[in-house]
């Protein structure tokens, strides 16, 4: 084979999207927000860089694009992707490890795509001033919320006349942010429509990839599919195979049971003793929980209260009010209401005064309780209950504990504990709720049959008589 002959032949061909999702994918650029995905090996990554390719051409230098992944090591898949696709569609195009961007040639500059890694939705604070046309976050259910995505949507903006400035994102059902992610794009309407509500002030779709839409992955590893089919676990076959999102994927409460757990609310009797249980947040939610407790000792979670971005003095005005006006109870107070310890530490920096929150809220008459805060045993307890029918929430009530406990994860690092960087405040609120009805049994002393021992040999003296007084 001649020189020229050899070139011809290592010449990569310019990527192209395959036909069926990702093709859709890419032909929804007026789409402002889409998120791509499913199952695993549905060529997402591959998407993200095809979709950015797709328009520089037309804009040039002033296309300028971010995709972001949650860890730094994270990128290096990011990065062979890219070079896969933008090297063979634009010959002279450059990485530059120092500062982690692709930088490809145009006639009217240089068109930039910068790889970041996104830790914290406090790191998202660092790019407020940017301007980017093209935004992506690769793998959404890695980060435990949607906070810092929803920031940086702030960035999304372009003194250039471009019609098409857009959010993309991809994932698997699973993950840390499993349940947002579903919340926000897969809940709140069918595949490859548009999606207009009150949770966000743009248009967004989602839409469906599975690893059978991949045909190059398929035919270069056949054997792809049945490595999927033999991880075991029925739950992680149907999430990576099937791209399905009613999974939950490494839950805590596997005991969970809407159908035992939620149930139509009812008037309780005056003589069913009423509690509470709070957990404390100004910048993340405050969430408190009314309860009460049958003879069989079921509990019941009659309603909830959670806000997030107001002070203690806004919740605890908000939560006396919802306890007054609580149909089922007649306005009847809680005896007790066991709370987060935290509460009880002073100056708090959004407080003006020098005062505990648990101080602010005794001044509006809700007397508070310092909780147990044993973490496992709670969740244990939670679990056990679950198990065996015993927690009712009613229905239409009890809206972000039933949303958010089927799909909390437990923590990598301890199994036996819940990832605390979920959604996880209304289980900490029903833990310091339930922890309370818990009482642990204590290990009797074993028998000592030593005849020596001081209680065995004061067993064996004969009981004195009382002497007589006269």
């Amino acid at each position: 084979m001649s020189t020229v002959e050899l070139e011809e032949a290592v010449v990569p061909t310019p990527w192209q999207p395959q036909p069926g999702p990702q093709e859709k994918a890419i032909r929804a650029s007026f789409v402002p927000e889409l998120f791509f995905g499913g199952a695993r090996g549905g060529g997402k990554t591959s998407f993200l860089m095809g979709d950015f390719a797709s328009d520089v051409q037309k804009y040039g230098s002033v296309w300028r694009g971010i995709i972001l992944r949650r860890s730094f090591p994270e990128l290096d898949e990011v990065v062979e992707e890219g070079k896969k696709v933008l090297y063979p569609a634009f010959p002279g195009t450059e990485y530059k490890v120092g500062v982690h961007e692709f930088r490809i040639p145009h006639a009217t500059g240089t068109v930039t795509l910068r790889l970041r890694h996104l830790e914290s939705e406090a790191d998202a604070d660092n790019y407020m001033g940017h301007q980017y046309t093209y935004i992506a976050f690769d793998e959404l259910c890695n980060w435990p919320n949607l906070g810092g995505y929803n920031k940086l949507k702030a960035c999304l903006r372009s003194t250039a006349k471009i019609d098409n400035l857009r959010v993309r994102a991809t994932g698997n059902p699973g993950g840390v942010g499993h349940q947002a992610v579903k919340e926000y794009f897969i809940d709140a309407g069918a595949p490859e429509t548009i999606i207009q509500d009150d949770k966000s002030a743009i248009p967004r779709m989602w839409i469906k990839s599975l690893v059978t839409d991949n045909k190059i992955l398929l035919d270069a590893d056949p054997l792809y599919i049945k490595r999927l089919q033999s991880v075991g676990d029925p739950e992680l076959v149907r999430a990576w195979l099937e791209g399905d999102w009613s999974v939950s994927l490494g839950a805590y409460f596997t005991n969970w049971n809407s159908r035992h757990c939620i149930i139509p609310s009812f008037e309780i009797p005056e003589h069913w003793p009423l509690f509470g249980g709070l957990d404390y947040g100004e910048s993340s939610p405050t969430s408190f929980g009314l309860y009460t407790i049958d003879y069989d000792s079921h509990v019941y979670r009659l309603c909830e209260y959670y806000q997030a971005g107001a002070t203690a003095s806004t919740h605890a005005y908000e939560i006396d009010r919802m306890i007054a006006a609580n149909p089922h109870t007649n306005g009847r107070r809680p005896q007790q209401i066991f709370a987060d310890p935290s509460m009880w530490v002073k100056r708090r920096l959004s407080e003006v005064v020098n005062q505990s929150p648990a101080d602010v809220f005794l001044q509006q008459g809700l007397s508070l309780t310092k909780a147990n805060n044993d973490r496992v045993t709670g969740w244990r307890v939670i679990n056990d209950m679950l198990a065996q029918r015993k927690l009712h929430c009613f229905d239409g009530w009890n809206d972000n504990l039933c949303r958010t406990i089927p799909s909390l994860p437990r923590s990598k690092s301890n199994p036996e504990d819940l990832d605390t960087h979920t959604e996880d405040h209304a289980a900490d609120e029903l833990r310091y709720a339930v922890m309370h009805l818990y009482q642990p049994s204590r290990a009797m002393p074993s028998q000592n049959a030593n005849p020596f021992f001081g209680s065995n040999v004061l067993d064996q003296l004969p009981v004195a008589k009382q002497r007589r007084i006269a």
